[in-house]
Order: C-alpha cells, then structure tokens, then sequence
C-alpha cells in the first residue's frame, strides 16, 4: 500500500444514456495535498467527485482510497464505507436539526468512533471552524457561511483519509469567499487534510490547490501547478479557459542571419526570446498569445532588458473587480491589446498611453494547436 497516496482513480468512464460523460480519466491525490478539478460547467467534474464518494456508479475504471480499492470490476463499497468526508455545493445541512446534530451524524451511522467520545469531537471540530457557539443552534438559524462551517465540520469531524469538496464556495458572496478561501488552506494546513477540490473558478483553483487538472467534454484536457497552468498553458482549451485574453496571428520567417522571426500586426521580434510550442513539423503560421498582467503601462526605457514598446489609444475601459481592465488600439494597425492596471490609476477613451511587455512573457504555438 502506497502511504503517500490517498486517492487514485484509473481510466474511470461513466455514461448517461446514449452520451459519453466521463472517458478515461485519471486522477490521484497524494497526502497533505490539496487537488483541483477545474472547467466549466458539465464537463464532468462533479461526476467524477460523486463517483470517488460513491454516489454514482461509473461504468468501468478503477478507484482505491488510502491504497484500499473501493470500486473495480468486481466491487463497488458503499459511500459510508469508504474513509472520505463530502461537502455538496449546497452543503446539505439537515434543517430541521441543530447543529450539533448535523455535525454528529458521521459519528453515529460512519465510523466506529465510540458514543462518550461524540460530544469533546464535535465540541473540538466546532471551536476549529469558529461556530462552537452555534452547537444548540437549529440550521434554519444559520447564515450562509455558517452553513459552510457546519457541512465542513461534519465533513471532517471523523477524521478521514479523504475530503471532497464540490463548489463548497460558489454560494458565498465575494468578500466571505475570500474569507473562506484562506480558511480553507488553514485548515488543510492545520489538519494536513488531503482534498480532491471541485470548482469552475480558476482564481479559487490557483489559490488553494497543489496540483490542477483541467477538464473539458468528460475528459482532462491538461494538469500541472498553477503556476504553469497560469503562465504556460499547453492545450488551446486551457488558455482560453483560464483567461488569457491577447491573441493574435503572426508568421515566421528567416532573417538575413537564418534565424526565425515572428512578424504580427503590431510587433516583430526573435522567435528565440519567446516560449514556443511545435506541434511537429515546420510551419511558417503560429498563435501568439499575451496575459493582460504581464502588459505594464508607463513610459518606454528604450528597450531596456529587451523589453517590446509599443503606443497606442484607449478605445474602451472600466473596473472589474479591484483591477482596471483597458483595452487599447496600437498605433498605425488595427490590432488591440487588453491590459491590466491598479484601479486608482484611471484611463479614459482616447488617452494615448505606451505599453511594455518582456517578450519571453509572450507564448507561441504552432497555428495548428
């Protein structure tokens, strides 16, 4: 038994009626870690999650927990004999028991755990999640982070071996999200819990997770760190879905040295001072793709570090979220860039501002990916 893994799941496939939901996918879960299932919505990434708790069925595949299998071809234990903790996305909390009963119900109907012990364990697991003065408290009481401190209460109050947690934040408003977001990676910390994350939010993937795996069409299209999902996505999926906004066409070719050079509508440049990806075989098209952050605004410094300058015109702008989001028309082409800044430092429609990015900070692909 492989100790340093706490979920592994081979080649799981599950269909519903004459469509293919779920088709060969693999994920593991090693201890103290934390891993996200991140797409969008109906790409399968909660069936798998219900499929690893044993709500659903798959229709062929493997999964163990804590190296103990818990479905194959010849077996399929039932949710409370399999060593996990669940929080639905509606969190599921009885409304007609307080929270104390809520919070036992684990104790009672999953694990051995003896009946003098029930109180100082969810006495202990309330005071963790800050609601240990809520105990008596009928759930219909309870705001909506309370409810999310209670079904994560009783997700871990048995001590499992694995935690599933699908969208638990997506009900939340955006300043209690955050919140719960740091508390999250408190408590998996604290606890050294390992967790199998789903959600369709890339922010709250990149934050809490270790390792993602992006799925699309019932499959995973792509999985890394988030550093390297966010800075160097490979599938043209993932790119689109992780928001990397600036993408534009360009071609290669040879300079009077023999080397390659990328031509687009706004900027030439090297093609060996950028990341780029063959997809086999030669050709003289790619996709150029630039992250909106990586565009800094301010005055050139004449070409300092290699950096690319370009001028252009503010031709829409506004404030999402605590950033300020412009898009700007380069000048003398008709191609535009989207760029972040800080939201003090406002813009308006018609400002002539100039834009610098390092040109490794620019992805390169092969026009056929």
């Amino acid at each position: 038994m492989d100790t340093d893994t706490r979920l592994t799941v081979r080649d799981l496939e599950k269909g519903f009626g004459s469509e293919f939901h779920l088709s060969g996918v693999d994920v593991t879960v090693g201890a103290d870690e934390i891993v996200a299932l991140l797409g969008p919505s109906g790409c399968g990434k909660t069936t798998v999650l219900r499929c690893v708790a044993g709500v659903e069925t798959p229709d062929g595949g493997e999964i163990a927990i804590n190296g103990e299998p818990v479905f194959d071809g010849t077996r399929s234990l039932p949710p409370e004999r399999r060593d996990l903790g669940m929080v639905y996305q509606n969190y599921a909390i009885w409304p007609h028991k307080t929270v104390y009963e809520n919070v036992v119900f684990p104790l009672k109907h999953a694990t051995s755990v003896p009946s003098d012990e029930y109180d100082e364990r969810v006495a202990d697991v309330l005071e963790l999640m800050e609601i240990g003065d809520l105990a008596g408290s009928p759930a219909t009481d309870l705001s909506g982070g309370q409810k999310q401190r209670t079904a994560l209460a009783r997700a871990i109050v048995h001590d499992p071996g694995l935690l599933l947690l699908d969208e638990p934040l997506s009900n939340l408003d955006k300043e209690l999200r955050k919140h719960m977001r740091y508390e999250l990676q408190r408590l998996q910390h604290e606890l050294g819990l390992s967790v199998l994350y789903v959600t369709h939010d890339q922010q709250e993937a990149f934050y809490l997770a270790d390792r993602v795996l992006v799925m699309n069409d019932g499959r995973v299209v792509e999985r890394g760190d988030p550093e390297s999902l966010y800075r160097r996505p490979e599938s043209p999926f993932t790119r689109q879905f992780v928001g990397v906004r600036n993408r534009f066409t360009g071609t290669t070719e040879r300079d009077g040295d023999g080397e390659r050079v990328v031509r687009t509508p706004f900027v030439d440049f090297p093609l060996g001072n950028v990341d780029y990806v063959e997809n086999g075989g030669e050709t003289d098209e790619v996709a150029c793709f630039l992250r909106p952050d990586d565009v800094e605004i301010g005055q050139f410094a004449d070409g300092v570090d290699g950096r690319i300058e370009l001028s252009g015109t503010v031709v829409a702008e506004g404030i999402i979220g605590d950033r300020y989001e412009l898009t700007v028309q380069i000048d003398e082409t008709d191609a535009t860039l989207v760029v972040h800044t800080d939201s003090y430092r406002q813009f308006d429609r018609g400002d002539e501002i100039n834009l610098q990015f390092q040109p490794k900070a620019m992805q390169v692909y092969e026009a056929e990916s």
